[in-house]
This record gives structure tokens, sequence and C-alpha cells, in this order.
């Protein structure tokens, strides 16, 4: 390739290595620690608590204070990133549709990865349903184009912009806030999870690490960490493949997702389209090194089990729809969990916090579905059997 020793989308290759690099360490983690959000949301409403919902919100925490820091340093050029845009109506609803798919995928965009990576084969449907429902948004994206224009809820991007005189203040108020909250949790032991099992890493260890992985991430690629756009490009190259004719009349796969100049006046673009950019350089990285980190931790703790019996044809049928879901809400929302509440939360995103709150009854309807469709009143039965984590998920 021409570019092999250049730029591609305004960031080197060199970039795209670190990125991968870092994806195979959080596929490792989130492997070991079994740390996956849809868990998170539907264990409130199945077992009336989510611990690792608190460990969550320890991520927020430390990635708010390093994203400020990395602000404040000059550390972080674009802020807020590219990859955020205003709220609508239609993020609500996304993020809705998303909590639903999130639960009957039995893991989200980032978790239906690790999980596969491990060789679990309900997670390879949801992947594939994620693939297919980004490819179905694609038909119907000048319908929830327009939607999204005529619904918007705030111009402003972050929250601080609202209150620009008291964004400092504001960051402050939160950050006493959650100390206070988190310490309370530590002192009571409640963030800490009994496993007796091989390779077993504390959730909230990952939770950290995962916070700087992300700064690492926002400083190498000028736009903190996302993941789902990889699924609507991997949607666009199959379709480029086999209906090439159609992929071309295709109005989504033609748009750029962004075009910004970074102050070193490099232009950063990318779009969902089939084509090598800014977005396939960091996203598409990032991906492959998840499912790469997972499959080493698997095979390391001889816990690779794709030959083994496959699940139950309904968790199968319900980890596919779930990946449909899931592709087609996170291109509805212009986003998915990973670039919403794990990035554009600890900024403080008013598209975060409109996504999060459709996200919340949207998992709740998923689990009551999951329940009555899936695993009936058996609510301790393993979803995605754990790789290490002692816990079902």
């Amino acid at each position: 390739m021409h570019e092999a020793f250049g730029y591609i989308g305004g960031i080197s290759n060199s970039s795209g290595l670190v990125i991968f690099a870092a994806g195979i360490l959080l596929g490792f983690l989130l492997h070991r620690s079994d740390y996956c959000m849809a868990g998170m949301f539907r264990d409130i409403f199945l077992f009336k608590d989510s611990p690792l919902l608190r460990v969550f919100l320890i991520q927020v925490f430390v990635t708010m204070f390093l994203f400020y820091l990395g602000r404040a340093s000059g550390l972080l050029e674009l802020y807020p990133p590219p990859n955020l845009r205003e709220a609508s109506f239609i993020t609500l609803a996304g993020g809705f549709i998303f909590g639903s798919g999130m639960v009957l995928a039995g893991g989200c965009v980032m978790g239906s990865l690790y999980k596969m990576g491990a060789g679990n084969v309900g997670s390879l449907f949801a992947f594939t349903g994620l693939i297919i429902g980004s490819g179905l948004y694609a038909e119907v994206y000048p319908l929830f184009f327009n939607l999204h224009k005529d619904t918007i809820i705030v111009k402003d991007v972050l929250l601080g912009q609202v209150f620009s005189n008291g964004e400092d203040i504001l960051f402050i108020f939160l950050m006493v806030l959650l100390s206070l909250v988190i310490l309370g949790w530590i002192k009571k032991g409640r963030i800490y999870q009994k496993a007796y099992a091989e390779g077993y890493i504390q959730p909230w260890v990952t939770a950290v690490l995962l916070s700087f992985i992300n700064l690492l991430i926002y400083v190498t690629s000028q736009t903190p960490m996302a993941i789902s756009t990889a699924y609507a490009k991997l949607a666009a190259y199959t379709e480029k493949l086999f209906v090439p004719a159609h992929y071309t009349n295709l109005e989504f796969f033609r748009r750029l997702s962004y075009s910004v100049y970074s102050s070193k006046g490099n232009l950063i673009e990318g779009g969902p389209g089939a084509q090598i950019d800014h977005i396939f350089v960091v996203e598409i990285s990032l991906l492959m090194g998840i499912v790469f980190g997972s499959f080493i931790s698997a095979l390391s703790l001889r816990e690779f089990r794709i030959l083994k019996k496959l699940p139950p044809l309904a968790q199968l049928i319900s980890a596919f729809a779930g990946g449909l879901l899931l592709g087609f809400s996170s291109r509805m929302a212009g986003g998915c969990n990973v670039k919403f509440l794990m990035s554009g939360l600890p900024m403080l995103s008013i598209q975060a916090m409109v996504f999060l709150l459709g996200l919340v009854p949207g998992s709740y309807l998923g689990t009551i579905l999951f329940k009555r469709f899936v695993i009936g009143d058996k609510v301790t039965v393993t979803v995605n059997s754990p790789p290490t984590g002692g816990k079902d998920e």
C-alpha cells in the first residue's frame, strides 16, 4: 500500500499499531474480568443489584479526571472530539433499542467481541447480527437523518458548553460527589467480586486500566474510544464485494461522519463506507485487537470453547436478533455504549446523557423479553458463560 509509511485519515499508520496493541490488552482484561455492560444493566432488573455498574462509575470517574488533565495539558487537541454531535429524540430512541438489543445479544458491541474471541458461539451470532443490522440501517438512512435534524434537543455538544462560565465548578462538584460515593463503596467492600477462577482480574482494575487505554487512544487518534462504526464498515465492504452497484447507490456509505483539521494541519476524516480512513485505522484496529486479546487470554487458560456444545437454539436466535438491534440502533443514535458511556459521559456529553436515558428502560424491556423467551424463570442460568470470573453473565 502506498500509505504504508504515511498518514491515513489524518493519523499515522503507527497510531493504528498502537491502537491494535491497546485493543489486545483491552480484550485480555475484559475476558479475565468478565467486564460487560450488558450484564451491568441487565442485573439491575434481573437480580435487583449490579456490582459491575458500581465499577463502571469508577471508570467514568477516572476517565473524567484523565480527560480533564489531558485537555488542560494540551494533550487532547480536539475537545469536544469530532465524533460527538448534538442530541436529538432519535438519539433517545436509538438508546432505547440499543438497551434491549444489548441484553438480548448477551453482550454490547465490545462485550460481544471479547466473548467471541474466547470462542462463544452466541457472541459470534451477535457479531453477525451487528454487521447485518448496520447494513440494514444504510437502506433507510435518509429517513433517520432527516428525523434527527428535525428533533434536535439542544445544539450544544457538551454540558460544559451550556454552562460555559461554570464548567470548572461543575467538574469539581461532580468529581467530589463521585469520589465520596466511591469511597463509601470501597469501605463497604461493594466493588470487589468474589472469584476463585485462575487468572481472574478484579473488574475495578479493568475499569481503571480501561480509562487509561481510552486516554491513550484519544491522544493517539484525536478521538476517544468508539467502535460501532467498524461494524458499518464491515457491512460496507461486504456489500461492495457482493452487490457493488447497490453499495454505490446507498447515500449512507458515501457520507463522512466527520472531517476536521487537527492543530498540526492534518485532515482527520472518516465515514462508514468501504474506504481506509481515520475510522478504519482506529476502530477496525481496536476491534481486531480486542478479539485477538481475548483469544490469547482464553487460549492461555485452556478455555477456548468454540468446539464445545452449542448453546440452546433460543439463545442463538436471541443473540442474533440482539445483534441486529445493536447494529441498527447504534447507527440511529450515531454511536454505541462505548462511544457514549465510556467516552462521552466522562466529558458530560449531552448526546451521551440522552442515549443513557433511553438505554436504561430499553435494558429493562430487553431483560423482560430475555427472561420470558430465553431463560424462563431460571434467573441463575449463565447467559454467556464467563471464562474466568465465576460470575453469571
